[in-house]
């Protein structure tokens, strides 16, 4: 049994399983049980916060287009794949008899695992279970009208309540998502999802950390930033930390790892991160929700290469309006040289003192705690 019943499905990065993880863990410091059913390709590395972890049949998507699912192999999935997972999903969820059930992003994303999830959530309303689904502040913006009218038809047929991530006074759910008006009553904005919001930096700070979450995409960049050393002027000497993530190419890491130069060292993964980011004199990473939330909430300089490729806008349109408010340093990594990667790294400056809620787990945990109890 489990108080709250989890459904996280990773295909390419890793940044929705450690917001989730962040959710679980304050939904845990109220007293609640977390179950998760994790749908993603299993790693030792990843950790859900939970008291009991569910590994459905994993798979993954085959390119950053996201159109095709494959198994960790790389076989492309079909029909019989999906039965099994469907399965293997009501099964988790009658078993767990949870008192709520939360959703990660669907119907707002993972549109390919309604086949599975809208079973679930006819599950949960025969049970008479609030389904509440959990999704970050900007969606990656759909071309076809009737595919974002679908994720309203959705929400308001099924959900009990739509946590956002995020903080309306940056960013309203109706400034990517078209037909927010029509859910408006369901929707409730938490503040960003952050770990430890109060975390500051010592009066030191040394070096330079460059990240690219959880390593599926961000290769081109880390060998960017790699070249950019040489042609730094306060940090040409620095040590330098490069953290390639769990799921970054084998072949291409060993190849990076076996011509690395004095004073840069690379890492699959620090479980430290966030206080070396806290002491680093410059971060340098894509914009993904989680790292740019690391930045804000250690104040640490930092320059961010947006991940653009198969459609996605959210990090490019997250970015663009921080850097506008001075927050971070904003590149387009598409002609982008390590030289002039240098300079920026060099400039980077300290960022600007933007007012953004950053206790979202906490007031996540707080409304499913109440909704439990009937209290809201």
């Amino acid at each position: 049994m489990a108080d709250v019943f989890v459904y996280v499905q990773h295909l390419l990065g890793i940044g929705h399983v450690r917001r989730m993880a962040l959710i679980n863990r304050a939904i845990r410091d109220r007293g609640l049980s977390v179950m998760v059913a994790s749908g993603g390709v299993p790693d030792d590395g990843l950790d859900f916060a939970a008291d009991q972890v569910t590994q459905l049949s994993p798979c993954k998507t085959a390119d950053s287009s996201f159109s095709i699912l494959v198994d960790p192999k790389g076989n492309r999935l079909g029909d019989d794949w999906k039965e099994t997972r469907k399965a293997e999903l009501l099964t988790a969820f009658v078993d767990a008899r949870p008192k709520l059930l939360l959703v990660e992003m669907f119907p707002f994303g993972r549109r390919a695992f309604r086949f599975e999830l809208i079973p679930l959530f006819e599950a949960a309303k025969a049970a008479g279970i609030p389904v509440v689904c959990s999704v970050r502040d900007l969606l990656v913006r759909k071309k076809d009208p009737a595919k974002t009218q679908w994720m309203a038809t959705i929400a308001r047929k099924y959900l009990t309540r739509v946590l956002v991530h995020g903080d309306p006074n940056v960013f309203d759910f109706a400034r990517s998502f078209e037909c927010a008006e029509q859910i408006a009553d369901l929707i409730t904005h938490t503040g960003y999802v952050a770990a430890d919001p109060g975390i500051k930096t010592t009066a030191s700070r040394s070096g330079v950390l460059v990240s690219a979450g959880g390593g599926a995409v961000g290769a081109e960049l880390i060998e960017l930033a790699i070249a950019a050393r040489q042609y730094s002027g306060p940090y040409g000497q620095a040590k330098w930390d490069i953290v390639a993530g769990p799921h970054f190419p084998s072949d291409r890491f060993n190849n990076i790892a076996s011509t690395l130069p004095d004073g840069i060292e690379l890492h699959r993964f620090l479980p430290d991160f966030r206080e070396r980011m806290a002491k680093a004199a410059v971060s340098v990473s894509q914009a993904g929700y989680n790292t740019l939330m690391d930045v804000l909430s250690t104040a640490t300089p930092a320059v961010m290469v947006p991940f653009a490729d198969g459609g996605e806008s959210e990090q490019t349109e997250r970015a663009e309006i921080l850097s506008k408010e001075g927050v971070i340093s904003l590149l387009d990594l598409d002609g982008l040289s390590a030289q002039s990667l240098a300079k920026y790294i060099d400039r980077a400056s300290q960022p600007a003192n933007v007012r953004i809620a950053l206790d979202g787990a906490q007031k996540t945990a707080a409304i499913i705690a109440g909704m439990i109890k009937g209290q809201v």
